[in-house]
Parts: C-alpha cells; structure tokens; sequence
C-alpha cells in the first residue's frame, strides 16, 4: 500500500473559489464530520485520575500546540438515489484547508510544535510551504466583532461629515484673484505635478461629474500633489484611495463626493473582514444550523476547535461544557460509539480510526443479504470539490467463500490528512447507525439528524438524540480515569461505579473480561495486558458486580472499588515510610 502525496488542500490560493461551494455542502449537510491535524498533542504524557486533571493537562496543549490543517466532511442522505425498503445513498463532500495564524495588527502569535509531530506529518504527505506561505488566516468572534465596530465608527463619522458637507456646500467666487502657483524645483516630481496639473484643468473643462483618478504609486508626489490642489485649485478636493493593491489621486468637484469614496473605502474594509474571518466562516455554519459534530477520539480535537477559532478554553471542564453546547449541542465520538454501545462493542472494533473504517467497511460487506436484524444496506459517493480528488475508503475485499482478499499494494493510503480522516469519520459514523438501525428494526428514513424537538404522536421519526440515549455528547478520553465525559450532563466522575480488576491472564480478550460480568454490560479501560478499571452504568449495576465478585468461587483476579485503590495507594508511601524508619 503506497502512502498518499500531499492532495490540494484549500489555502489562500484557491478559498475564494471554494468557499461558496464548501459553505452551501455544510448548508446541505445532515452532520459534519471533523478532524484536525496539529503541531503537537500533549505537553505532559501521563495517565490521569479525574476528569478536571484530564481537562486541564489537555487545556495546556490546545494553549500550546496549533491546528495545521482542518477537515470536514458534509455528509448527506440522497432520497433520490435511495431504494424504499432498500439501501440508502449517501453523498459525501469532504475538504481540508490549510491554516496558519496570520499576524493582526501588532497582535504576534506564538505556538509551539513537536519534533515527532514534524517527522509524522512530513511522513504523511504534509507540505509545509504550503501551510506558511498560504495557509487560510481567521479571527475569533471577539476579534471580528472589534474590527468591525472600529469600521461602523468611521463609517458613521464619516456619513455625518458628508451630510454637513451637501448642507453646507461652498459658493465659487469667480470674481476672486487667481492662486499662486506652487513653486517646484525642476526633476521628477515637478514633472509628476505639471502632468497633474494639466490632467486637473481638462478635466476641469470637461462636462464630466465623475472624480477624476491619477494613478500615483509615489507617497510623497501624492502629498505633494494634495497641498498643489489644496493651494491651486481651491474649488476641488482631493483624497488619496487605494483598490486592488494600486494606489491613485483622486479630485472631487465636491466634499460630498470625498466623503462617499471614503464611505466606499470602508465598505471594501467591511467586506475584507468576511474574508478575515476564513475558516471560521465554515464551523460558524455548523452551529447556525444546529449540526452534529462527529468525531473520532475527539475530546482533544474539540478542545483545539475552541481555542484556536473561539475564545480561550476557561479554567474548569464545566464552564467549557456550557459554552460548547451553546455552539455545538449534538457531538458524538465514534470510538466511543464502536467501544460503549451494547449493540456495537460486541462486534470488538479495532480502535484506530483507520482499522475501524476498513472494520466496518468489511463488516456491511460480509453482511450483504443478511436481512432483517442485519446493517441496513448503503451506498456511498464522494462529492469532488474542483481541483480535489478524494476515494472512498477501500478495504480488505470480501470473497466468495466469505475470506477477506488484502487491498492491492497500489491503493493509496491517505490516512492522517485531515479531509480524508474525516471522510473516513463520516464512513464510520454511518455504518455504526446501520448497524444500530438495523438491529432495532428501525429503517433510516425515521432517523432524524435535527435538532430535538416535539413531535406529533403519529410521527414516526426519531432524533439522533432519541436513537443514540447514551452516546451524545458523550466523548471517549484517552489515558484517562473515567474514559468518558459527558458534555451536556453529569460526568461519568462519580468513580463509586469504577472497579479496579486486576492480576487475571494477559492472554484474556475484552470479551473474555466481559463475560466476567456477564449479564450486566459494563465498560472497560484498559491499564495494562493484565489490569483494567470496570465501570459499571448505573449504580444498580455497581452493587451487582460487587455481588458478582463475592459469589465467583477462587478468582482469577482481584478487584477493589476506587476508594480501597485510594486508600491502598495513601497506605502504600506511609507503610515506606515506617519501614524506613525502623
């Protein structure tokens, strides 16, 4: 399998011409799948007990390290192309756009990256010349909402100014001597400034009412020409203006017509700030509409989101769960998906995102036919934006005798750019609904990618939030005790429901862990081939797996809850300590 060059990825070179494009894809679109590709991850490496530790070693990093390239996958059901009672055709557009924070002002920006981080992108097709010479800019709400208030100040100053300007226009009083003219000594710019004058005067005779513009690259010429006008032609005004990068001397036979290119300078300053706003105009989409945002692994990429395009994260997870459900109130996480729910961790998913594509791709395929209580049938098309050329993902081919066949060696792999991870994301995601779908009987025209609202009781459509209870915004942590927060409800912190299984045989399987305590369905975070912490989903499940444990006769492991491991620990320096001492 051959590694994917760097594809076209959206800069400054080609967003005009895609913006509109991308933005009516998000517009259409049922979800959004994400990813971000970054200069580093962590700044500590470490496990972490609690989610407020989680939280604030990952705050640092997404302070620290910096998004490099951003994708997003539009995906979509096409009625037109699906088959009543049959498969369901989704439309994918998926694109990834360059960023790098462009300077603003006297405003510098600073991050840090990782050598590996380097090496892997580099590894992965990144094109670095790229990302700084034309990498997409952006400004948080708060910055674009100061840039325009400094232009709507000048804006309505200057509007008052010319309505003063058309009240009180001046008389020409012609019986007045005429000026001196300004004394200039011979060279280039005298030249420059007859040129004008005589420019001046025709135009002057002409029965023209437009401004007459003299393009002046020179700065001092066009100060030098704005004190010969001011002196010698005291009927007109001048102004100096500047469009598409050339710079020109502008004569007015009024004050009004001064102040109305300036008013048409600072609409051009408005709409430049749209353009400023770059990438930001994409996720702002998102949440206008109220889309779900999927992800794979993604409570750091979440925490990145906010922190480049937002605000700055706030110092407690809670604070940081309010303000993201106000821009993004349905998030699902695929891997948590593939790991925590009933109908899907029993199928025992690799958990890379790659592995768990070609997964679930092999999976639907393997179960072609399988009929009522099997993943209901999909097709899928990628929607190209110009210049871009994504494939679907392809996996292992299923044979006649039900083997799987290995991709050819010239497939190319573009795992690890961020637009093709996030197509693979939207794969995912899809498959993981017909799988769920499928078992509950439930076919994808009731499913509901809206936001939760009331329905009629003949109504047979369920949201997202209805179908996946337990998976919404529920988000998977990695190296992390308890895996999972819950961003818009009580964390799954109460660790009076997190068991500490240890010492059974490094050869068992989750599976094998699972049947352990079996009939309850629990969740697993794995420690080390030989340890793991079992957490239970209610506190009735809790009491039974201690139930369970009393009654299994000679384990093969030991387990403790979180306070005897708590305490264990506290117990474990103090008893050094004493031994030590004696």
């Amino acid at each position: 399998m051959q590694r994917a060059l760097a594809r076209l990825s959206v800069t400054t070179k080609n967003w005009r011409a895609v913006q509109s494009q991308v933005l009516e894809e998000v517009r259409r679109a049922e979800f959004v799948a994400f990813d971000l590709e970054l200069t580093g991850l962590h700044v500590k490496n470490e496990r972490f007990i609690g989610i407020d530790r989680c939280y604030a070693a990952h705050r640092e990093g997404a302070k620290t390290f910096v998004p490099v390239q951003v994708g997003i996958c539009a995906s979509r059901r096409c009625p037109d192309r699906s088959i009543p009672g049959g498969s369901t055709h989704w439309i994918l557009s998926p694109v990834s756009l360059y960023v790098f924070p462009r300077e603003s002002g006297e405003a510098a920006s600073h991050f840090s990256v990782s050598a590996a981080t380097m090496v892997f992108l580099d590894s992965n097709g990144f094109n670095f010349n790229d990302w700084v010479r034309h990498g997409l800019g952006w400004l948080r709400p708060a910055e674009e909402e100061e840039k325009r208030r400094s232009v709507q100040q000048r804006i309505d100053e200057v509007s008052r100014l010319k309505r003063g300007a058309i009240a009180s226009a001046p008389v020409v009083d012609a019986t007045q001597a005429p000026p001196v003219p300004l004394d200039i000594p011979d060279g280039a710019d005298r030249s420059a400034v007859d040129a004008c004058r005589g420019q001046i005067r025709e135009w002057l005779m002409s029965p023209s009412n437009l401004p007459l513009e003299i393009p002046m690259e020179n700065a001092f010429q066009r100060l030098l020409m704005h004190t010969v006008i001011a002196q010698e032609f005291p009927q007109v005004y001048s102004h100096s203006s500047r469009r598409a990068g050339e710079r020109f001397l502008c004569v007015y036979k009024s004050q009004a017509e001064v102040y109305e290119e300036q008013l048409r300078a600072l609409e051009r300053e408005m709409e430049a700030i749209d353009e400023e706003v770059g990438v930001r105009s994409l996720i702002d989409e998102i949440t206008r509409a109220q889309k779900p945002m999927v992800g794979h692994n993604c409570f750091y990429d979440f925490l990145h989101l906010y922190q480049t395009f937002y605000g700055d994260l706030p110092e407690s997870i809670q604070e940081f769960k309010a303000l993201w459900l106000q821009l993004f109130p349905q998030t699902l996480d695929t891997k948590y998906l593939a790991e925590a729910h009933e109908l899907l961790a029993g199928l025992q998913p690799p958990a890379t995102l790659k592995g768990l594509c070609d997964f679930m791709v092999q999976s639907a395929a393997k179960a072609q036919g399988a009929g009522a209580g099997g993943p209901l049938p999909l097709t899928f098309e990628v929607n190209q934006l110009p210049g871009v050329d994504y494939q679907l993902p392809t996996a292992s081919v299923v044979g006649a005798n039900g083997e799987l066949t290995p991709p050819n060696e010239d497939v190319v792999d573009s795992s690890h750019e961020a637009g093709y991870d996030a197509l693979m994301t939207s794969m995912v995601f899809i498959h993981q609904l017909s799988q769920i779908m499928g078992k509950k009987r439930l076919p994808f025209d009731q499913l509901d990618f809206g936001p939760l609202r009331k329905r009629t009781s003949d109504d047979p459509r369920r949201s997202l939030t209805e179908a996946l209870p337990l998976s919404v915004n529920r988000i998977r942590l990695v190296r992390a005790q308890p895996n999972v927060v819950n961003l818009s409800g009580r964390d799954e912190a109460d660790m009076s429901r997190h068991f500490l299984m240890t010492g059974y045989p490094p050869a068992w399987k989750k599976w094998d862990l699972m049947k352990v305590w079996s009939p309850l369905w629990v969740g697993l975070s794995y420690i080390d081939d030989g340890s793991c912490w079992v957490i239970a989903r209610n506190e009735a499940d809790a009491v039974n797996i201690q139930k369970i444990y009393r009654m299994i006769e000679a384990p093969q492991f030991k387990m403790q809850t979180y306070d005897e491991h708590k305490a264990a620990q506290e117990q474990a320096p103090n008893a050094a300590l004493a031994a030590g001492g004696g």
